[in-house]
């Protein structure tokens, strides 16, 4: 199996987690600005489930496979969760800052290893530039 397939499979591996640890924040994060942390992490779920679907295709279309199974899914994904009770806005916003920097870099992984697939590298730039932003207004809603 090709290094980009490989990558392609943790990417949707670690999308599949996050789509579970975000709907964990989405439900579970209470405080003063819960509505608007609520939003976002929906956003963020919906998200996970777009790239989970993308990078699955994606390696279809180089002639691997997606990943299938839960259990593998959870054995190759980087993403660690420990759920609690509830969390904070400010919590759940650190959380997603911190996740949002590994995929930032997983997709630069990526669009290293798919140099010559530009249809790669095009799907993992656009991600990255996503991640860059993303990363950004989170650190300025924080104050760092």
């Amino acid at each position: 199996m090709s290094k980009v397939i490989l990558q392609l499979n943790t990417i949707q591996a670690d999308a599949n987690a996050l789509y579970i640890k975000f709907h964990d924040l989405h439900w579970n994060v209470k405080g003063i600005q819960f509505f608007s942390v609520h939003e976002y992490t929906e956003k963020a779920y919906e998200d996970m489930s777009e790239i989970f679907d993308a990078v699955a295709e994606r390696a279809l279309m180089l002639g691997g496979r997606p990943i299938a199974k839960a259990e593998e899914l959870a054995k190759v994904a980087h993403i660690k969760h420990e759920p609690k009770e509830s969390y904070t806005p400010t919590e759940v916003l650190e959380i997603v800052l911190a996740d949002y920097k590994h995929l930032l870099g997983e997709f630069k992984k990526l669009d290293e290893l798919a140099e010559g697939d530009t249809t790669t590298q095009m799907y993992a730039q656009d991600q990255i530039a996503k991640f860059e932003k993303a990363i950004w207004m989170l650190n300025a809603t924080l104050g760092k």
